[in-house]
């Protein structure tokens, strides 16, 4: 019998290319006109923005006219809420709105997790951005601010003081931010040594495989093109902590199914968490998983996600340090990394469906290493002035 999948995706082809994989799967597709031509050979409907809930439902609608639905996938952030209500609208089983907030609306999340006893800094929700001074009088100064909403680090600021709010706000810092026109949220700088992310899959509610890994640099503090990093020990006491803490969020968040991407800052508390995302990590996360266990979270992604078990890993981790680096598409460069000792592979921007990056993967013989590996190629695309 044939699976009825509804997907709601942009330009990521990855979890299109497994479900394609799956000759037992139909795939029809919720996307921007923008992606129409990656999903010429789908039943496809359209919306301008995944927030709009009104065309959410006319387009669900229309593609639940082609037939039962059997799954409804959200293949990236912004789509997850409006999965959650054409669940509830089809009578599809999955995470319903609240789930989905959960896993979305930063407040919201942050609610769930304090109410569980879970670290998290302290956060207030404002309405506005003039909103924003009285709601650190309840965090505390300084401040991070972002949309309620939001992917990876876009709009995001740190303000350390209520005048240098009020100073940025005059000089127009924040209007891509206000263009939002959403709430925003307000937390407590955390003040960290390093970040994490922990990225899991999750099957009937129980975590199948998870793995920590650090960020060479924050991703706040480093241009998208060199964001970095590398699968960590997984016996070192502080990823235990961390392995511990996303088994947690996991039951807390309520998730039956799916791949989690759970950031982590280390303080000299311990960890604190920062966000969860219920969808695999970009920036070659899910590659350097690959290359580290032999399982690729976008095909674990389309497994869970489709009622299938998650995957049995081939083989045992690489005894090795495996590492990822983003870099750009500059002429030459390609070959310069290649040759690289302990390069293992190098995507072209078509490769990695990433326009003017490629994504270096690596092994190193320990940590150390890996950092040390990170910074020369950093080196070869940035050369010294």
């Amino acid at each position: 019998m044939t699976r009825q999948v509804l997907l709601l995706n942009s330009d990521k082809p990855e979890v299109l290319r497994a479900l394609a994989r799956r000759p037992d799967v139909t795939v029809r597709v919720m996307t921007r006109k923008v992606y129409a031509d990656l999903y010429r050979d789908h039943e496809t409907a359209y919306v301008d923005s995944f927030a709009d809930l009104t065309q959410v439902e006319q387009a669900a609608y229309e593609l639940a006219a082609h037939g039962p639905v059997d799954h409804v996938i959200a293949a990236t952030e912004k789509s997850v809420v409006a999965a959650g209500l054409v669940r509830a609208l089809l009578g599809v089983p999955g995470p319903g709105v609240d789930q989905s907030l959960w896993a979305t609306h930063k407040r919201a999340m942050k609610d769930r997790l304090r109410a569980a006893g879970l670290p998290v800094t302290d956060y207030a929700q404002a309405a506005t951005l003039s909103d924003v001074p009285r709601a650190a009088e309840r965090t505390g100064w300084p401040i991070m601010i972002k949309p309620v909403f939001g992917a990876a680090s876009k709009c995001t600021y740190r303000v350390d003081s209520a005048a240098e709010f009020t100073e940025r706000h005059r000089a127009g810092e924040f209007t891509d931010l206000a263009e939002k026109r959403l709430p925003i949220q307000v937390e407590r700088l955390v003040r960290f040594t390093h970040e994490y992310h922990c990225d899991g899959v999750v099957h009937e509610g129980e975590v199948a495989h998870a793995a920590v890994s650090r960020y060479y640099l924050p991703p706040l503090r480093i241009t998208p093109n060199l964001n970095s990093g590398y699968v960590a020990d997984q016996k070192d006491e502080f990823s235990q902590k961390v392995l511990s803490l996303h088994h947690q969020v996991v039951a807390t968040l309520a998730l039956p199914a799916g791949v989690t991407h759970l950031e982590i800052f280390r303080t000299e508390a311990g960890p604190v968490i920062g966000e969860v995302a219920v969808r695999p990590g970009g920036m070659g996360i899910s590659r350097m998983w690959w290359h580290a266990f032999g399982l690729d979270l976008w095909e674990e992604f389309a497994r869970v996600s489709t009622g299938e078990p998650p995957s049995h890993p081939p083989r045992t981790p690489h005894p090795a340090t495996i590492g990822r680096t983003r870099l750009p598409a500059l002429p030459g460069l390609r070959e310069r990394v290649l040759s690289t000792p302990g390069v293992r592979e190098v995507l072209t921007p078509e490769e990695c469906a990433s326009p003017s990056h490629l994504e270096a993967y690596f092994e190193a013989p320990d940590e150390r290493s890996a950092e040390r590996v990170i910074a020369d190629l950093h080196r070869l695309a940035v050369p010294p002035a």
